[in-house]
């Protein structure tokens, strides 16, 4: 009896060891799990850091700079190796410190000894966390990490882990020849009768309607895409089959600021129009110079040569008449505004004449032909219209938000490099080229597209 009594005795004690000896890498097993959740929360947060980071400096760089050549004489847009954030920064000068801001604002901050925020950004055409994307014109790489002390797994002898998480961002050129912003228009896109708009970059169209792109009688469209909010109705060809029912695109040029002294809402009150106070009439071969003109000009017969500058179009906007009627100018940008007393009015280039114009490739307008008050129009839609004989062309961006644009320009392959309208409806005018050669422009199309890229 006493035998057996020692033997559960030594049977339990046994049992209790083998338990202990069980419990204690279960419990570690099981910590491990719990911290390995945790650090899972951890990374997810440290991965939206990252990601808001740099989106911040691809933003902030394509508001601030987009259209400017990418080269490290701007210290910040060089950033290698790797710099960490400044602990003490509290407003952001530059697109790398608005990284910086938004990776804090999201709960990683360099003052935090357990936390790190690193930054790398360079004007290589690829980005080295995404080898497989060519063509960029900056690119940004956020890296952050944290420290985190361990809880049930430090049983096991894990007293810390990390986690990190990594973004990069790329400004690259943009993809679109055309953009139609109205909302909701019916032909947003207009194509009528035997037309033929043959388009070198793609065709953006935001508006819902279900006829949003339209066209009628035969027409003939070809681009290398075509992306619609809503639908379309088309009699003719058309080529590649629109994509539909895709999301609408931001004005691509919402960034650009008019020139001295005008407002941005107001028009130009402020402008001096001492040197052309009334409507300059071309009535034989005349050379124009840059600065302010009230009223407008027309080009009746003969030549306006225009020099290379910036021209304030306060009122009348510009006309041309008849075959008569000839336009030159190049690394010319036009603002057409208006002021008290007089009214914006539209550009009316006509079918018959002849213009050949095209943008700066250097300066603070560089690819920018023409810009449109944003504050005119507000009660009615202009009609803007870009067409002429064989030889005119209009290289530039032809930037009329609010506008109507009519366009048969750029006929001939050869005439002009490139050409991009951003205008709140579009239609085709008989036969239209849009090339998208931007190789004359260091820093290639001023019209860029930002994303993450990893």
């Amino acid at each position: 009896m006493l035998d057996r009594f020692r033997s559960n005795k030594r049977q339990k004690g046994q049992a209790l060891l083998l338990v202990t000896f069980v419990l204690t890498p279960m419990i570690g097993f099981i910590g491990l799990v719990t911290d390995l959740g945790y650090m899972h929360y951890l990374q997810r947060s440290a991965q939206a850091a990252a990601d808001s980071a740099a989106l911040a400096a691809v933003y902030r760089f394509n508001r601030t700079l987009a259209g400017s050549s990418f080269n490290c004489s701007i210290s910040w847009m060089c950033n290698q190796p790797a710099k960490p954030c400044p602990s003490s920064l509290t407003t952001a000068s530059d697109p790398i410190e608005a990284a910086c801001l938004y990776a804090r604002q999201n709960g990683f901050s360099p003052s935090n000894p357990k936390q790190n925020v690193t930054i790398e950004s360079q004007t290589t055409p690829k980005v080295p966390t995404a080898p497989g994307l060519g063509n960029v014109g900056w690119w940004v790489t956020v890296r952050v990490t944290e420290t985190v002390p361990q809880l049930f797994s430090a049983i096991l002898g894990n007293s810390t882990g990390t986690v990190a998480a990594r973004a990069s961002a790329a400004v690259q050129p943009g993809l679109g020849c055309v953009y139609a912003l109205d909302p909701v228009a019916s032909g947003s896109f207009y194509q009528n009768g035997t037309t033929t708009f043959s388009s070198g970059c793609g065709i953006y169209v935001n508006s819902t309607d279900p006829t949003a792109m339209l066209g009628n009688g035969g027409a003939t469209l070809e681009a290398s895409m075509i992306n619609v909010v809503g639908g379309v109705s088309w009699q003719g060809t058309i080529s590649p089959p629109p994509n539909t029912g895709v999301a609408p695109v931001d004005d691509p040029l919402r960034y650009l600021q008019p020139p001295s002294p005008c407002s941005s809402t107001t028009g130009c009150d402020a402008a001096d129009c001492s040197s052309h106070p009334s409507t300059t009439v071309v009535n034989g071969n005349t050379p124009l110079s840059p600065g302010v003109y009230c009223g407008g000009i027309k080009v009746k017969s003969g030549t306006a040569t225009f020099s290379s500058g910036n021209y304030i179009i306060v009122g009348g906007g510009i006309s041309t008449q008849d075959s008569n009627s000839h336009i030159v100018g190049s690394g010319v940008f036009f603002y057409n505004t208006y002021n008290s007393s007089n009214v914006y009015k539209p550009l009316q280039f006509s079918a018959n004449s002849d213009v050949q114009i095209s943008a700066a490739t250097t300066g603070d307008y560089t690819g920018i032909l023409i810009m449109q008050d944003r504050g005119c129009c507000t009660s009615s839609m202009p009609t803007e219209s870009f067409q002429g004989g064989a030889t005119s062309f209009f290289e530039g961006i032809i930037y009329t938000p609010r506008s109507l644009v009519q366009f048969a320009g750029n006929p001939s392959l050869d005439l002009a490099h490139y050409t991009i309208v951003v205008a709140r409806r579009f239609a085709v005018q008989g036969t239209g080229t849009m090339n998208n050669d931007f190789s004359k422009l260091t820093g290639g199309n001023p019209i860029k597209q930002v994303g993450l890229v990893e």
